[in-house]
This record gives C-alpha cells, sequence and structure tokens, in this order.
C-alpha cells in the first residue's frame, strides 16, 4: 500500500501527468521532469511534485503558466486549461 503522501496514486498522479504533459509542449520532455522536481519561488521554495502532494495544483498550474509566458507563449494549447 502507498504512503498517504505518495504521488503514485490517483488522482494525484493524473494531475502531476498532466502539467508535464502540458509544459513539455513549452519546454520539452528533458526540462518539464525537471521543472517537476526543482524548487520554486512561486510555491513557496517547495517542488511542483510537493505542491501537488499538497493538492495546490490550482498554484502549480499557475506556476506553469509563468513559465510560458517567460518563453513568450501566452495562447492555447501552450497554457492549460483553467482548474474547474
Amino acid at each position: 500500500m502507498a504512503s498517504s503522501d505518495s504521488i503514485s496514486t490517483s488522482p494525484l498522479a493524473m494531475q502531476a501527468h498532466n502539467v508535464i504533459k502540458h509544459l513539455d509542449e513549452v519546454v520539452g520532455t528533458v526540462e518539464a521532469q525537471s521543472w517537476m522536481l526543482r524548487s520554486n519561488e512561486l510555491l513557496g521554495g517547495i517542488t511542483p511534485v510537493s505542491a501537488i502532494k499538497e493538492r495546490r495544483v490550482d498554484d502549480v498550474l499557475k506556476a506553469m503558466r509563468a513559465v510560458a509566458m517567460e518563453k513568450g507563449l501566452f495562447e492555447e494549447p501552450f497554457l492549460p486549461p483553467s482548474p474547474k
């Protein structure tokens, strides 16, 4: 059985996958995966993976939009859908 903070359980795994999938379109696969594991100022210094574990997906999406904006990409399909 997975631990309570494991990202390998659904729906957290699906949320992480969706973030990587959208970010991959902006920066490429390697950078997208690396971004998920690096501390992020917009997330209070924690990694996007940790923020997803804390169920802060909205904050991760905002941080991802900032990456897209830095790359000069402001429209779909480069920005993920807004959280519901």
